[in-house]
């Protein structure tokens, strides 16, 4: 397995908004899990920048989703790159994935946080894993993710306001693994509530989605 990959640019696709999935190659060197990180360098730009994979380790392409009316360079570099343009992708990183021998985890995303909970859903999926899966996914419109999602989810609930996401929260059972996907204001106040009902702090899993 290599720590460092060369990827080359294949198209970019229009999820809703300003929110797009960019398609890459996949090199016979990445070996990932589902829900990781990778630190990518797109050409021209010096610095790293992190990106989760919204694509599953067994689809055909690498993909990463994110929103481009940032003002950020690295994203309105994605958005100018060409077919056969390579960039750098350093990992795969953090082990926001499925544990052995835990069987019920509960996914809790916010807005484009969603990202790791796609790579996971689809994982578990076509493996048949005997896990049972609840997403929880707070966003003030639809997702594009919402049909695959909730097809591949064991539950799937999709609250539009803080009110309706903490009572989703609120009625899951305290002894399942608990993954927090979005800004880190929502993945501190969301472990905050998880805490308060007295989910242990073993069984909170936090991705601050670093290039939220």
């Amino acid at each position: 397995m290599s720590l460092i990959n060369k990827l080359k640019f294949i198209k970019k696709k229009l999820e809703g908004d300003d929110v797009y999935t960019f398609y890459f190659t996949r090199p016979k060197g990445l070996k990932h899990r589902a829900g990781q990180h990778g630190i990518c360098i797109l050409p021209g730009l010096y610095l790293p920048h992190p990106f989760t994979l919204s694509s599953s380790p067994d689809e055909k392409y690498v993909t990463i989703t994110t929103h481009v009316n940032t003002g950020s360079r690295y994203k309105q570099k994605l958005m100018t790159m060409s077919r056969g343009d390579s960039i750098l992708l350093f990992g795969p990183l953090f082990n926001f994935t499925f544990i052995e021998g835990v069987t019920e985890y509960v996914f809790l995303a916010q807005g484009i946080g969603i990202t790791p909970f796609r790579s996971m859903l689809m994982y578990a999926h076509t493996k048949s894993l005997h896990v049972t899966t609840t997403l929880i996914h707070v966003d003030s419109k639809p997702h594009s993710f919402q049909k695959l999602t909730e097809q591949y989810a064991t539950n799937a609930s999709y609250p539009t306001n803080p009110e309706e996401f903490r009572a989703a929260v609120g009625s899951q059972k305290s002894s399942q693994h608990f993954y927090l996907s979005g800004s880190p204001r929502f993945v501190t106040s969301t472990k905050k509530l998880l805490l308060q009902q007295g989910v242990k702090p073993r069984s909170i899993h936090t991705d601050s989605f670093l290039g939220y």
